[in-house]
């Protein structure tokens, strides 16, 4: 497996904070205890791809092998079900650390990339299917202004990431970020993580950092987001 080495400096999210090198590593566990992350992908279950990928144009398939986000030599993700091109989405803005994940039901899928190189800024799209029809959800949207409302980097904005569904597909949990940089001021590199139900587009639950780092180590160990959250 190759992985990126990772600088840890206080308060920085070392996901997004990278030295532009890789090494070679034999097995996760091993890079943990080095505190080297895997950065294959940052979600549970997705892949992860680069702008050279598009030349190769592979193809992300559901897990129920119905469905498949196509990366097309044109820059455009290509949505197919039962071979039938549903929706081309285009994201002009693309720079790097694409990543692509599909919902344990197959009936949504996620697209997160960032438009300014290994630090950010990262931005996720979620799309959803209605009968023959892909649309857009609000969620990251939401997410992202919530987490605004009380954290922000004036000069670079903030980073977002999605990290899985669980089990059912009907909780989203994704991790918003004050970009990493000191620039940024006191709040530089601060995360939160925000459990979502997908249906109402409500926050159900908002959590720390210690939090949010225990709920992604468990579910890149376990490939499965467990979360504590209210009844819904």
């Amino acid at each position: 497996m190759i992985i990126s080495l990772t600088m840890h400096t206080p308060r920085v999210r070392s996901r997004w904070l990278t030295i532009a090198f890789t090494i070679s590593c034999s097995g996760l566990a091993i890079c943990q205890k080095a505190h080297v992350y895997d950065l294959d992908s940052f979600g549970c279950n997705s892949r992860h791809f680069m702008l050279q990928d598009f030349n190769k144009h592979p193809r992300v398939e559901s897990p129920d092998r119905k469905s498949s986000i196509k990366i097309g030599r044109d820059w455009s993700f290509y949505v197919v079900r039962n071979e039938k091109t549903l929706r081309r989405i285009y994201l002009s803005e693309i720079s790097s650390n694409i990543e692509i994940g599909w919902s344990p039901d197959s009936s949504q899928f996620f697209i997160s990339y960032s438009d300014g190189g290994a630090i950010g800024s990262f931005h996720v799209r979620l799309y959803q299917f209605r009968g023959d029809t892909v649309v857009e959800s609000r969620v990251p949207e939401i997410v992202a202004k919530a987490f605004r409302a009380r954290h922000w980097c004036e000069s670079r904005g903030n980073n977002l990431s999605f990290l899985d569904w669980t089990p059912d597909s009907k909780v989203a949990f994704l991790v918003a970020q004050v970009y990493p940089t000191g620039d940024c001021g006191e709040q530089f590199g601060l995360f939160r993580g925000y459990a979502v139900d997908l249906k109402s587009e409500r926050i159900l639950r908002l959590y720390g950092e210690t939090q949010t780092d225990a709920i992604e180590r468990s579910c890149r160990k376990s490939r499965s987001l467990v979360l504590e959250i209210p009844s819904r």
